[in-house]
């Protein structure tokens, strides 16, 4: 066997062919150098498995971190799903409360669209579902409310505080029906949504407005008796004293001067009697509207509690609805008390103005203002309030400790008020 097949036995490649080699023992004095060839060969293999090896050793380190991060990702995946269910039965509980909170509730999204409804808020408006999701709430509140309730969306996403939680609105239901509510709402921490719960006192507001109306026309009463009947009689020992005192004087000075006091004791009363009365029911209110009633009502302040009182009223509004007038005159009324007996204020100025359709009444004087107005809840305040509600009106108060009061009351002027 030559050199040749053996070496290919061997099974060793990259052996010079025969000329190669017989070139190459010429070039090297005659003799190849097959010992260092062989050597060659050697470091190369050995070269060759070392970087195998390493290879292998970073393949297995692989495999070894990715059995790590498996097991890391089936623990996690395990917590997921116990989070997971945590969730969807803590979503279930909640769902649960909101369709079954026994209140009319809804979800309002950013862009005034309604996102969620419970059942009691279908059955409160009369509108299904397909009828009320995706569609803005401004579709479903009586028109002379929806900019005043814009005013609180955009407010209350800005600043959660920057707008009432609670107030009340009407409602028109699918019959075409305004329904008095009063709604409690709140942003959901962390959204740009807000969660509105409604309660219907429409019911309640028609009997408020009995009891009040009753009340009216109880106080007109007792107002035209103190006026016509006691007051006439009252007028009538006035003149009787009068006479008596004149008669008495030639007989007896002593009795016609006692008849004298008595005479102006009877006159105090009649002037008494006629302020009762004009506060009672004033007579101008109903003659001659709520201008002249407020033009009184401020010259009779200024007279007898010798207090500057001044009314403005720039331009003609005329208001002929007796019992807008009537609310809104007991307003200013119970303002000016409070003014003059809190307040110990020496000026105030009523104010009637007409803005593009919305009137607007207030009362501001100069006195020692209220500490804190959310607890100004006194029963006069409390009734200019459930007056002002009554109307449909918004009743603020506007005060700092020294620096006065300002007491007013906004509403939309509707076309049958202007007849």
């Amino acid at each position: 066997m030559t050199g040749r097949k053996l070496l290919s036995a061997l099974n060793v490649g990259g052996v010079p062919e025969l000329p190669q080699m017989t070139a190459l023992t010429a070039a090297g004095n005659g003799s190849f150098p097959v010992k260092r060839w062989f050597f060659s060969r050697n470091v190369q293999e050995n070269e060759t498995m070392t970087q195998k090896d390493r290879n292998t050793q970073k393949l297995i380190l692989a495999l070894q971190n990715a059995r790590r991060e498996i097991r890391k990702l089936r623990s996690q995946a395990s917590k997921y799903k116990i989070i997971e269910k945590e969730l969807s039965r803590s979503e279930e509980f909640y769902r649960t409360l909101f369709n079954n909170s026994g209140t009319a509730t809804i979800v309002i999204e950013k862009d005034t669209t309604i996102s969620m409804m419970n059942s009691d808020f279908s059955n409160f408006t009369g509108y299904s579902r397909d009828e009320i999701i995706n569609h803005s709430w401004t579709l479903y509140v009586a028109e002379d409310d929806v900019e005043r309730l814009l005013s609180y969306h955009a407010a209350r996403r800005e600043d959660p505080m920057a707008a009432p939680r609670n107030y009340e609105f009407k409602i028109r239901n699918k019959d075409g029906n305004h329904l008095h509510v009063y709604m409690t709402i709140a942003m959901i921490p962390g959204t740009t949504q807000s969660i509105a719960s409604m309660v219907d006192m429409t019911a309640i507001k028609k009997l408020e407005k009995e009891v009040l109306d009753i009340s009216e026309r109880e106080r007109q009463k007792i107002g035209y008796d103190l006026h016509d009947d006691l007051g006439q009689h009252l007028i009538g020992l006035d003149v009787m004293t009068k006479v008596l005192s004149d008669r008495l004087l030639p007989v007896s000075r002593e009795n016609a001067l006692y008849a004298g006091k008595i005479n102006r004791l009877v006159k105090e009363a009649i002037d008494k009697t006629r302020r009762l009365a004009r506060g009672l029911c004033p007579v101008h209110l109903t003659s001659l509207g709520l201008e002249s009633s407020l033009e009184n009502l401020a010259a009779s302040t200024s007279s007898i509690f010798n207090t500057a009182c001044h009314f403005r009223c720039p331009r003609h509004i005329p208001i002929h609805d007796n019992t807008l007038a009537t609310h809104l005159y007991y307003i200013a009324k119970e303002s000016v008390h409070n003014a003059l007996e809190h307040g110990k204020a020496s000026e105030i100025i009523i104010e009637l103005l007409n803005k593009k359709g919305t009137v607007s009444l207030s009362i501001l004087d100069n006195g020692c203002g209220i500490k804190d107005t959310a607890k100004a809840a006194g029963i006069g305040m409390r009734i200019m309030q459930y007056r002002a509600r009554m109307i449909g009106a918004m009743l603020r108060i506007k005060s700092e400790p020294g620096g006065g009061t300002l007491i007013s009351c906004a509403f939309n002027l509707k076309k049958d008020s202007r007849k």
